[in-house]
């Protein structure tokens, strides 16, 4: 997705607002099962001076992901902040920076590549998810089971690993 940068150019040293949507595509983060449920939409402003170009800017949308802890199927808003500089010099680009394209800029690239430095490692349905039984695999959060009797005579026995619990 291009985002116009003449306004910025035009009143250089100035902090141009802007927002911006567009569709993230899901393969970006199917390898966990997510989906996009919604568009990003990226508003923040833009400053263009001495042939750079630095935006701030926030993220927002909306994923269908599964609980690391339950593995039930929820929604969840993903919402970040970021800042990146666009060179228009070649000369003076390093790694970290992006190419200014004469009158506009990709903002698809320095979004997905914040996306991916911001989304959670574990997602959890609900900071209080109790997760899957150990023993019968029941959703602790929707049913209760007398297992913990049973886990309970299972730690009794000797078991070199039942010092790792402690």
């Amino acid at each position: 997705m291009l985002l116009n940068i003449v306004k910025a150019k035009a009143q250089s040293g100035e902090d141009i607002p802007f927002e911006i949507s567009f569709q993230l595509d899901d393969n970006l983060i199917s390898y966990k099962g997510y989906k996009f449920l919604t568009p990003a939409i990226v508003k923040g402003k833009m400053n263009y001076q001495n042939e750079k170009l630095l935006i701030i800017a926030n993220v927002n949308f909306k994923i269908l992901a599964i609980c690391d802890n339950c593995s039930e199927n929820f929604e969840k808003n993903i919402n970040f902040d970021f800042e990146e500089n666009f060179v228009e010099n070649f000369n003076s680009h390093n790694e970290e920076d992006y190419l200014i394209n004469q009158t506009s800029v990709e903002i698809d690239k320095p979004v997905i590549d914040n996306l991916l430095l911001n989304i959670p490692t574990k997602m959890l349905c609900k900071d209080s998810c109790k997760g899957l039984c150990s023993i019968c695999g029941k959703n602790k959060n929707f049913y209760s089971c007398n297992c913990k009797s049973l886990e309970d005579e299972l730690e009794k026995l000797e078991n070199p690993f039942n010092q790792l619990k402690k």
